[in-house]
């Protein structure tokens, strides 16, 4: 077993533990409360912030900690922890059933080992850097000969995108077989590594805990990851917006959608919540 296979599974185990209280506490007394404009906590936020601060702290001693729910550098280091201690917050207190849980190991300022766990998907996601993308014992693969028009894309659609970003969603629908938003990122991540999907684009609202783990599968999977201008993603900044795909031509046909003389991303005030 490698350090980073060896990483990937702390970090599962983690996530699993951290599943099960927040399974057992949906449905009872949260506090929901908004933290900002369209953010929500709950109380299964905070004690799923106390499990991973205590049991990644002892596993993973002195490595600086990135979580939702706590203060963190503007300017991130090159190696760090990176979790989301509920992502899907909104819909959890809704009782559905699409929200997770994911953690990730940044070194060198990349990420390079994750999880992504949907307890009530019964759907797990370890993935490490050379060592492939796994869930329950299968390797998960993309299909190199997936298409966007005869496939789902999945989408963020919040209150915060600007016209730019509704304009390219909506040449994204006029390709696709249809749009899909499910309001947690590691929900449409985990429904694209496992086939349901061809296609991941989040313009704005997200964080760097929302895509670590995930990008590290999608690119084990076989898959693209780049950021909204087809670069490569910045570690070392928090708001991030990204674009997961299937395969190069996939993303390819994304990117050419992008409306030209804008920037989608362009901020309009509060960062919203969707994880």
């Amino acid at each position: 077993m490698t350090d980073m296979e060896d990483v990937a599974w702390q970090l599962t185990d983690i996530a699993r533990a951290a599943g099960l209280v927040l399974g057992q506490m949906q449905g009872g007394a949260l506090g929901v409360r908004l933290k900002g404009p369209a953010q929500v906590v709950t109380a299964a936020d905070e004690r799923s912030h106390a499990l991973m601060v205590a049991e990644l702290g002892s596993r993973f001693p002195g490595v600086p900690l990135v979580l939702e729910e706590q203060e963190n550098p503007p300017t991130l280091p090159g190696r760090y922890l990176v979790a989301d201690e509920l992502d899907g917050s909104a819909i959890y207190a809704q009782g559905l059933a699409d929200w997770g849980v994911t953690l990730a190991f940044v070194e060198a300022g990349q990420p390079v080992a994750g999880v992504l766990h949907q307890p009530l998907r019964d759907r797990t996601v370890t993935a490490w850097r050379g060592g492939g993308a796994w869930q329950n014992g299968r390797r998960l693969r993309f299909d190199p000969h997936l298409t966007l028009a005869a496939s789902v894309a999945l989408v963020e659609f919040n209150r915060f995108l600007d016209a730019a970003a509704v304009d390219w969603l909506d040449r994204l629908a006029r390709r696709s077989l249809t749009l899909r938003a499910l309001g947690t990122a590691v929900g449409a991540a985990a429904e694209l590594l496992t086939g349901h999907a061809s296609l991941y684009l989040n313009c704005q609202g997200a964080k760097v805990w929302d895509f670590a783990a995930a990008a590290v599968a999608v690119a084990e999977a076989g898959g693209v990851v780049t950021a909204l201008d087809g670069g490569a993603l910045d570690w070392s900044v928090i708001p991030q917006g990204v674009l997961f795909a299937a395969n190069p031509a996939i993303a390819a046909e994304a990117l050419a959608l992008r409306p030209t003389g804008s920037d989608p991303i362009r901020r309009r005030g509060p960062e919203p919540e969707t994880g």
